[in-house]
């Protein structure tokens, strides 16, 4: 996503730099980098993002090495100041809306179009932005989950049942009840889904539990952590990769432990 800015507008861009210290520019550019990492950006892209920032303000040389959880860089400018910051990011999130717009900052400060100082006021204002509404997610969530039923050998009563299942799945998403630990919350999220789809077929809406089930599952499933965790191994970035691959993982096994309490707390998978 992020576009090749070598053909940036240096001008206004070096002719502040001399305005900024070194760990000011450091500073600002790891907050583009912070945020960016906690939209669920790849390490790569953290990395690439705070180099260019850093070399469009004038520093000579940039270090960055960015992890799921931390971000460390250090830079040194041309008179030989020196600088180094640590960013620890304990939560993170896929949004594909702010981590573009996130990009988009970063090509505008690399072809001088902004000033540092104006970072912290963007990036407010894309925090608090939202591209739709919660109904309109939970909603989207809803047609996923019944399409998702059809899509795998369902019927229209089974895509009915995934999509009631998946109202309930998508309103846990809802960020003040996101706030627990992330396995134990897809562990709840797993669980209340699989219940829904037992009660539901128990009360004869929907045939198929599997294909109910299956429709709730895709909701959770950690695509987009897994193809980040591949690519990031591609780009060489393996310790990054393996984190990522593993917390994947783990997720994937979280989800199928609420399923299976669920089913167990029900006495079995519905006939």
């Amino acid at each position: 996503m992020i576009k090749d800015n070598n053909n940036r507008s240096d001008g206004k861009a070096l002719a502040t730099s001399s305005l900024y210290t070194p760990d000011y520019i450091l500073d600002k550019a790891l907050d583009i980098g912070e945020s960016i990492l906690k939209c669920g950006g790849e390490s790569h892209r953290i990395e690439d993002t705070v180099v260019r920032i850093c070399s469009a303000y004038g520093a000579e040389q940039t270090d960055v090495f960015a992890l799921p959880s931390l971000i460390i860089a250090g830079i040194r400018m041309p008179d030989g100041k020196t600088s180094s910051h640590v960013r620890r990011v304990y939560k993170t999130t896929n949004n594909m809306y702010k981590l573009d717009e996130i990009n988009e900052i970063s090509r505008e400060i690399c072809m001088g179009k902004i000033n540092l100082e104006d970072i912290d006021n963007r990036l407010k204002e894309i925090q608090t932005s939202v591209p739709y509404s919660k109904i309109i997610s939970v909603i989207g969530g809803m047609v996923a989950a019944g399409g998702f039923a059809v899509f795998f050998g369902g019927n229209i009563y089974d895509a009915i049942a995934a999509a009631i299942a998946g109202f309930f799945v998508s309103l846990m998403n809802i960020p003040k009840l996101n706030l627990v630990n992330k396995m134990l919350y897809t562990i709840a999220q797993a669980f209340v889904g699989a219940m829904c789809g037992l009660m539901l077929v128990h009360f004869g809406l929907g045939t198929n539990i599997d294909m109910i089930m299956i429709g709730t599952i895709m909701l959770m499933i950690p695509g987009l952590a897994f193809g980040n965790a591949v690519r990031d191994l591609l780009f060489g970035d393996t310790v990054s990769g393996i984190m990522q691959l593993v917390q994947a993982v783990l997720t994937a096994v979280m989800i199928a432990f609420g399923y299976i309490v669920a089913i167990l707390f029900f006495g079995g998978v519905v006939k």
